[in-house]
């Protein structure tokens, strides 16, 4: 075989994780063909994340940008309606700013909370009405992850199994999370 005749390797695509410890904290599935990166802040506010996503990111040289961010903000006191739009924007802003490294953007809605004895109503439905936002950010190039489909029961809460503890998920939801992000990755 001549050398311009043998097959060439595909090439590798870069899918960054960013946001809060739930991007941090995403494990990955090994598959040929993607390389998963974490750009995650434990304890990062929305509004943080969206002054330093440009910075954290762009390095990277990103194929494919996961987004999930926002419930600190929700979950650190009372998630009246000011915080709520505040969340909404820094969601907004981070998402332009990955629409201008030109990946195409996978937006997560905010995990819900598991049940436990740390997860309040009026933090869930911060996080509800936030969610309830977030298709209004979907255009070329950027689609949602409907993460509460993926993970709750028919009450609204993570399922018992696919949590940590009230706000974060375990190996089994993110396995979860990786079947519905790679049908999107791959679509």
């Amino acid at each position: 075989m001549q050398p311009s005749s043998l097959p060439q390797p595909s090439p590798v695509r870069r899918v960054v994780f960013f946001g809060d410890s739930r991007a941090d904290w995403w494990l990955t599935p090994n598959l040929d063909g993607l390389r998963f990166l974490n750009a995650g802040v434990p304890g990062g506010s929305a509004t943080y994340l969206a002054r330093h996503f440009t910075r954290m990111v762009e390095p990277l040289h990103p194929d494919v940008i996961v987004l999930q961010l926002g419930v600190n903000d929700l979950a650190g006191g009372s998630p009246g309606l000011a915080t709520q739009h505040a969340v909404f924007a820094a969601i907004a802003t981070v998402t332009t700013e990955a629409r201008r490294i030109a990946a195409p953007v996978v937006l997560t809605t905010i995990f819900p909370l598991a049940r436990g004895p740390w997860a309040s109503s009026q933090v869930q439905a911060a996080i509800l009405a936030v969610n309830a936002r977030l298709p209004t950010l979907v255009t070329d190039g950027v689609q949602l992850l409907d993460s509460a489909a993926v993970l709750c029961g028919p009450d609204g809460f993570v399922s018992s199994r696919y949590a940590d503890d009230e706000l974060h998920l375990s190996a089994a939801g993110y396995a979860m999370l990786n079947e519905a992000l790679l049908r999107l990755i791959r679509g």
